[in-house]
């Protein structure tokens, strides 16, 4: 989504750690397609992807989730598996690591 401030000219998010914090507690997410957010989801698996310039857009994707409590939690769920399997700290430091060592 873009950012509500222009803070030195920056207008998105560079990944958007909120969206993966929200997978994490296993909530669907709903996320703009712009900057690294795309990245923090996985479309229609943790959540949707939007135009988040676009209220129309945001509107649909926050009737689809709610109007649909089964898929929601399919969704909460497959985030969560998906940052426990992929995000967790240990994992991030070894491969941060093995960049730093690389080099």
């Amino acid at each position: 989504m873009p950012s509500r401030s222009r803070f030195f000219g920056l207008e998105v998010e560079g990944l958007g750690i909120v969206y993966l914090e929200a997978s994490a507690c296993g909530l669907p997410v709903i996320a703009g397609n712009s900057g690294g957010a795309p990245d923090a989801v996985r479309e229609g698996i943790t959540g949707l992807c939007v135009d988040g310039t676009d209220v129309k857009q945001i509107a649909e994707a926050v009737i689809h989730i709610c109007s649909d409590s089964l898929r929601a939690s399919e969704m909460g769920s497959a985030g969560r598996n998906w940052i426990v399997e992929q995000w967790r700290w240990e994992i991030w430091s070894k491969e941060f690591n093995a960049l730093l060592v690389s080099q």
